[in-house]
């Protein structure tokens, strides 16, 4: 039963990648799962909760790898080098796809979905908020406004995944240090 789920899961992943959310059917979901579309009914109720599935997952992943971090790393310049080298890499990348979907598509969810979904992208933007208070308050960080800082640094980072290719000049590993080089130049005194 949970081979079924999982399969279907990561049919809706693959489909909402390439084709995007709207233009992805339920039947096209159940196909390339290599199920009937009725059986699909018995796992979720509709496409949007596949949507919402794929998107909460991902986001509770990268907030526990954040977490970790943040609970970890005393530093605040070092820990939020790690998590921005953890979620730039090891999450973005690894999860290209949901990343991908998450950017795209998490407009698409209503109601009780888009509030848990938004809940989970606060969480996400306190976690590296409260780094960036730390930061400022330590006397290292230049006066710039932390919201301008936070989202930027998101844009950055929900770009990243979309334009890197694996075998290019630089590896993730060394955009990544890039990206995080100009970052803190521009934030730090």
């Amino acid at each position: 039963m949970k081979d079924t789920r999982e399969r279907l899961l990561q049919a809706a992943i693959n489909l909402f990648a390439q084709k995007g959310y709207a233009n992805t059917s339920i039947r096209q979901i159940g196909r390339k799962a290599g199920v009937s579309t009725s059986i699909i009914y018995h796992y979720f109720k509709d496409k949007e909760e596949m949507l919402f599935e794929i998107i909460v997952s991902a986001a509770q992943e990268l907030i526990q790898t954040l977490q970790d971090i943040h609970d970890s790393v005393s530093d605040p310049a070092e820990c939020l080098r790690q998590m921005l080298m953890a979620h730039m890499v090891h999450f973005s990348l690894k999860r290209k796809k949901e990343t991908q979907i998450i950017a795209a598509d998490n407009h698409l969810l209503r109601g009780k979905h888009l509030l848990l979904s938004q809940e989970k992208q606060r969480r996400i933007y306190e976690l590296y908020n409260q780094k960036l208070k730390e930061l400022a308050e330590s006397g290292k960080m230049k006066n710039i406004d932390r919201t301008v800082v936070a989202l930027s640094v998101f844009g950055m980072i929900n770009t990243f995944f979309m334009w890197y290719r694996e075998g290019g000049r630089l590896s993730k590993e060394e955009v990544a240090q890039n990206i995080l080089e100009f970052i803190f130049q521009g934030i730090l005194k």
